[in-house]
Protein backbone atom coordinates (compact mmCIF):
# COMPACT_ATOMS: atom_id res chain seq x y z
CA UNK A 1 0.00 0.00 0.00
CA UNK A 2 1.61 3.19 -1.15
CA UNK A 3 -0.33 6.35 1.05
CA UNK A 4 -1.42 8.99 -1.34
CA UNK A 5 -4.29 12.12 -1.62
CA UNK A 6 -6.25 9.43 -3.76
CA UNK A 7 -6.28 7.65 -0.91
CA UNK A 8 -4.73 3.96 1.15
CA UNK A 9 -4.59 0.81 -0.03
CA UNK A 10 -3.71 -2.64 1.62
CA UNK A 11 -0.50 -4.26 0.75
CA UNK A 12 -2.01 -7.95 0.61
CA UNK A 13 -5.20 -7.80 -0.97
CA UNK A 14 -5.05 -4.06 -2.60
CA UNK A 15 -8.54 -2.52 -0.71
CA UNK A 16 -8.93 0.62 -0.35
CA UNK A 17 -8.94 1.52 2.98
CA UNK A 18 -9.09 5.18 4.54
CA UNK A 19 -5.72 7.31 6.03
CA UNK A 20 -7.32 7.38 9.20
CA UNK A 21 -7.64 3.45 9.10
CA UNK A 22 -3.92 3.59 7.78
CA UNK A 23 -2.63 5.19 10.80
CA UNK A 24 -4.57 3.00 13.63
CA UNK A 25 -3.94 -0.04 11.82
CA UNK A 26 -0.36 0.26 9.82
CA UNK A 27 2.68 0.19 10.17
CA UNK A 28 5.06 3.13 11.29
CA UNK A 29 4.77 4.38 7.90
CA UNK A 30 0.86 4.07 7.56
CA UNK A 31 1.92 0.97 5.28
CA UNK A 32 -1.41 -1.22 5.89
CA UNK A 33 -0.52 -4.82 5.34
CA UNK A 34 -3.64 -6.58 6.62
CA UNK A 35 -7.50 -5.04 6.27
CA UNK A 36 -10.58 -6.39 7.15
CA UNK A 37 -11.35 -7.78 3.59
CA UNK A 38 -8.20 -10.08 3.75
CA UNK A 39 -7.28 -10.22 8.12
CA UNK A 40 -9.38 -10.84 10.86
CA UNK A 41 -10.01 -7.80 13.58
CA UNK A 42 -7.92 -9.83 16.24
CA UNK A 43 -5.16 -10.69 13.82
CA UNK A 44 -5.46 -6.69 13.25
CA UNK A 45 -5.85 -5.38 17.10
CA UNK A 46 -2.83 -8.08 17.61
CA UNK A 47 -0.17 -6.65 14.92
CA UNK A 48 -0.05 -10.31 13.47
CA UNK A 49 -1.23 -9.09 10.17
CA UNK A 50 2.71 -7.26 10.37
CA UNK A 51 5.38 -8.31 8.55
CA UNK A 52 7.88 -10.06 10.82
Amino acid sequence: MESSSAGARCRNCGTHVTQQFARVFGDNGDVVHGCPACTTYREMQSGGHLPR
